[in-house]
């Protein structure tokens, strides 16, 4: 136990993402040393300015005392950067985090193929469809599929490669215990059934948008290649993508059209080096000899054997793409004829092929196909301003239910999910 709080104590006392804890794990081996070490020895390693020179000279434990008990309570592991089971992958990159916590079954990071799967949140029908392609045969021949777990093709990679039975690893910006985007719980229990939702924050870390370029190198570090599917020039993809890079790691890119705002960062990728790829045997050829025995072209099926929108609904993953047709179709009602213009016709055939004009009903909450309730929670939603997600329950509706029917309307495109766990109507 007191191992674990000390390197629980170094993970609170060090920034993720920089290099402070290489410095002083190759000067003092272990988290007790550091612990143990005068403030002329901290300051002659880390240096006088640096930011986490206070947090490492301040000896208190309480907080890493906490936490341990959080984690017991909750089930919570802690994968310490001492541990035989600790990614060796992670522990080459030069920003190694110093533990990471997690949910789940962990897979053999040091033998199994991981493959980071990373896009856009704002993505297309295009791109959507690839993802989930991609994910689930990858996953068929035996990869494991990394991502973040985000809206849009995260979300879409991680589905693909559990509706092919799949083991997935999620990494979060924010602290275990906290499920960042919340409409994709349902999306995080699966995974943890048989994969991992990981990350290096402490519990209770809200998601700040600083925290997910630092969780980035996580997804690059520990995955053997990064695939980009779509994203804009400075969409967080490209960082990932940097990052593999950096790291030595094989990068893939589906081009785009040229024209879609959403294939910057691919074609960007390409024409820089990256592996084009048009089908998931063009990563899978390459996989198979370095993971031989891990990686199986021949259990890949010529057709899906799912429906990927059924996979979403099942899932709760939250992907509409832009250009989706959601409504519903509605029959055009012909327009009343004139008393006086009913028995006319006109000699003139050319006009006797106009076609009648037509009215469309105007779409609106009422005339969708939402129950009741659905409808009621989108009317408590105010006008003009976002409201807090959570706060959609005291009006005494049930999370789960909320969270179901804020994705049937941002699928309607009647509301917008706001980052901070809030929703806006459109």
């Amino acid at each position: 136990m007191k191992d674990n709080i000390y390197w629980l104590w170094l993970s609170l006392s060090v920034t993720p993402g920089k290099e402070t804890f290489r410095k002083l794990i190759e000067r003092f081996e272990t988290a007790e040393a550091i612990f143990a070490a005068d403030e002329f020895d901290i300051k002659r390693c880390v240096g006088e300015k640096s930011k986490d020179l206070p947090a490492l000279l301040d000896k208190n434990l309480k907080r890493a005392e906490d936490i341990y008990s959080f984690c017991e309570k909750k089930n919570v592991g802690i994968l310490k950067y001492s541990d035989s089971e600790f990614p060796n992958s992670l522990r080459e990159i030069n920003t190694p985090p110093v533990l990471l916590y997690y949910r789940g079954v962990l897979p053999d990071f040091n033998s199994e193929c991981l493959v980071a799967m990373v896009g856009t949140r704002r993505l297309t029908d295009y791109g959507r469809k690839n993802a989930f392609i991609i994910g689930h045969d990858l996953a068929t021949a035996g990869a494991v599929i990394v991502s973040g777990m985000a809206i849009g093709i995260d979300g879409v990679s991680h589905a693909g490669s559990i509706s092919a039975g799949g083991v997935n690893v999620a990494f979060l910006g924010s602290g275990i215990d906290v499920c960042y985007p919340e409409q994709h719980k349902r999306l995080a229990r699966e995974i943890v059934k048989n994969g991992c939702v990981m990350t290096e924050y402490a519990p209770g870390t809200r998601p700040a948008r600083y925290n997910f370029p630092t969780r980035n190198r996580l997804i690059a570090g520990i995955s053997s290649s990064t695939v980009v599917i779509e994203g804009r020039e400075r969409s967080g993809a490209i960082i990932t993508a940097r990052y593999a890079k950096k790291f030595g790691k094989t990068v893939y890119a589906l081009p785009g059209n040229v024209d879609n705002k959403n294939s910057e960062v691919t074609n960007l990728l390409i024409k820089n080096g990256a592996k084009l790829i048009t089908t998931p045997d063009d990563i899978i050829s390459d996989l198979e000899f370095v993971y031989t025995g891990k990686i199986n072209p021949f259990k890949l099926k010529e057709k899906l054997d799912v429906r990927m929108s059924d996979v979403f609904l099942e899932l709760e993953v939250s992907c509409v793409a832009q250009g989706d047709n959601i409504f519903s179709s509605y029959s055009h009602k012909k327009r009343a004829k004139n008393e006086n213009t009913e028995n006319q016709e006109s000699d003139n055939s050319s006009e006797k092929n106009i076609p009648n004009e037509t009215v469309i009903p105007e779409i609106s909450i009422e005339n969708m196909n939402f129950d009741k309730d659905t409808v009621e929670l989108y009317k408590s939603i105010p006008q003009g301003e976002a409201c807090s997600i959570e706060s959609l329950t005291d009006l005494g509706y049930k999370m789960p239910f909320v969270m179901k029917a804020l994705l049937k309307l941002e699928m309607g495109r009647f509301v917008t999910m706001l980052p901070g766990e809030k929703v806006k109507r459109n």
